[in-house]
């Protein structure tokens, strides 16, 4: 089983998209603040939890590196993939089951003290949130595991592999098979019957062809 790589570029993108998108909504709406008895004060995701759009950015920003990366940049994309997870994920928890914490800044800014608000009502958005750090964490643990199969930009390959796709090889390098038409400089009129230095000159060229090197 294995994942492909456009599934997994956009697999990031939208869990990133969603950290996002519920970092902008309201997660708390505190009242009873005092001088302020009936109006609540709210306080959106991304000022409860800085580190939320940062993480979904990184999210974005790592599912995008993904449809180009090799493997080294893979397995570096997975990684950051599940730390942002973990860290927007732990942000949002931690922010709903303290709202108190989370919005005092907004809180004493309104009221002009350092005192609580009356109560605090938690939305369920800091719960979306923990949704997107989620698949953004499972998203980096499936490319480790899943994601050994991808193939490497062909602009890396040997020109070996580039011959045998029909991608141009380097200049000067002949990808004839053994024994086909004489390579260019070989005196015509060889005599007859004896051991062709030209075809024994191609073997080797495909001996160092194979092992990566250009025997020009």
């Amino acid at each position: 089983m294995t994942l492909k790589r456009r599934t997994a570029v956009l697999w990031a993108i939208a869990a990133g998209a969603i950290i996002l998108g519920t970092g902008a909504q309201t997660w708390i709406q505190s009242t009873g603040v005092s001088g302020l008895a009936t109006t609540s004060v709210t306080t959106t995701g991304n000022q409860a939890a800085a580190v939320v759009p940062a993480m979904g950015l990184v999210g974005m920003a790592a599912g995008i590196a993904l449809s180009m990366a090799r493997r080294i940049g893979r397995w570096i994309a997975a990684v950051l993939l599940m730390l942002a997870g973990v860290a927007a994920g732990l942000s949002a928890v931690y922010a709903a089951l303290d709202p108190a914490a989370a919005a005092q800044a907004q809180v004493s800014q309104a009221s002009g003290t350092t005192a609580d608000a009356g109560s605090y009502a938690v939305t369920v958005w800091p719960w979306l949130t923990l949704i997107g750090g989620v698949l953004l964490l499972l998203c980096g643990l499936t490319i480790l595991v899943l994601g050994r199969g991808w193939a490497t930009s062909r602009r890396h390959e040997s020109p070996v592999a580039a011959g045998a796709v029909g991608l141009p090889t380097a200049p000067g390098v002949s990808t004839a098979p053994a024994g086909g038409p004489a390579a260019a400089g070989t005196e015509p009129g060889s005599a007859g019957g004896g051991e062709d230095d030209t075809d024994l000159d191609e073997i080797d060229a495909w001996d160092e062809l194979s092992r990566g090197q250009d025997p020009t």
